[in-house]
């Protein structure tokens, strides 16, 4: 089947990259012009990429439909395409309910919410969905892992969490920096935090274990990691990030309304 990208970003880039590395298959992928820069990078890299400059192209010739393009941008385009009854259409974008949806794609009624994050470009991470669709979910567990949403509510919340990526990072930077500062070169500063991530992310993956009782079983009594705990909790970290990703969840709600 061809497949469509209303929308050349960094998302759609990093779905696409993922899709190459995948053993899933497509005839042709049509990508739009905007933006250049990536639309052209992606045309020299895969053979089966499509540039296209008319958005209209690209839904008459495609089975599936990304619409990759931030809220206000969606809102301004989608009002002038018209897209097919047996369309399969799949929106990234965040602020766009199941209702705007529905008018704005018809006569197309097969649609579904879909946030991939960049991580997607090495099959890896999250894909949220909603609602259910059994090729769109199994298309996306190729690339990554499904997380499907049993309703827009369930799907604002988890949408919330991505919202966690750059305060990781920064977590992250802040642990390397700790190090850079006392003299540790910084190639050493970044494989010891890099490490220790990937093996704490590959712990909580490969174990049944809860959470929770994770942070109980990577503490000792007086231990140092009990000690950093109890002073960040001390400094109410884990408390202002619950209220911060609550005034996220009240952004996304009031997006989506």
């Amino acid at each position: 089947m061809n497949i469509g990208f209303i929308g050349t970003g960094t998302i759609t880039t990093s779905v696409i990259q993922g899709l190459f590395r995948s053993k899933l298959k497509v005839r042709q992928i049509l990508i739009s012009e905007r933006s250049t820069k990536n639309s052209r990078a992606l045309s020299k890299q895969f053979k089966k990429i499509r540039v296209f400059k008319n958005n209209q192209e690209i839904i008459n010739k495609s089975s599936w439909v990304f619409i990759a393009v931030v809220p206000k941008v969606a809102k301004t385009i989608l009002k002038d395409l018209t897209f097919k009854k047996n369309q399969t259409v799949i929106s990234f974008v965040s602020t766009a309910n199941m209702d705007y949806l529905k008018k704005a794609v018809y006569p197309a009624t097969s649609i579904v919410k879909a946030a991939p994050l960049p991580t997607i470009a090495h099959k890896l991470g999250p894909i949220i969905l909603f609602p259910n669709h059994k090729k769109v979910t199994n298309f996306f567990n190729h690339l990554g892992r499904s997380i499907v949403a049993k309703n827009e509510k369930e799907n604002n919340h988890l949408w919330t969490i991505a919202a966690s990526m750059a305060t990781y990072f920064e977590f992250c930077h802040t642990l390397e920096s700790w190090l850079v500062k006392r003299k540790v070169n910084e190639t050493k500063a970044r494989r010891m935090i890099e490490s220790l991530m990937f093996g704490l992310a590959h712990t909580m993956l490969m174990r049944t274990t809860k959470t929770k009782d994770l942070v109980k079983e990577f503490q000792t009594k007086k231990g140092i990691n009990e000690e950093l705990l109890k002073r960040l909790q001390k400094a109410n970290i884990f408390s202002k990030t619950n209220e911060g990703l609550t005034k996220i969840l009240q952004r996304i709600t009031k997006a989506n309304d």
